[in-house]
């Protein structure tokens, strides 16, 4: 059963991950558990061009890159896989 957090989130939700990251698919989990709607963008999947359009955006949020990263409604970033934090940064 869904939290009141989980079932009121209607924000946007993008994840930038790895494809092997074990800290990203926990991420993953976590949000799939709480019911959450996210776009998951699978970075070393990329083709080349797309690759760099992505690191670009995520240099926006930390000029180093670090997976996860998770941004909520454009205006708050999470880095790392902290369960806290992630629910933190979803309560509107």
């Amino acid at each position: 059963m869904a939290s009141e957090l989980e079932s009121k989130f209607t924000g946007r939700v993008l994840l930038f991950a790895l494809s092997t990251c074990v800290m990203c698919r926990g991420v993953r989990n976590l949000l799939n558990g709480m019911d959450i709607q996210y776009e998951c963008v699978y970075v070393d999947l990329l083709p080349p061009d797309e690759k760099r359009m992505a690191k670009d955006e995520m240099r926006k949020w930390n000029p180093r890159c670090p997976f996860p990263m998770l941004i909520v409604n454009g205006t708050k970033c999470v880095i790392g896989d902290e369960p806290a934090t992630i629910k933190e940064a979803l309560q509107q």
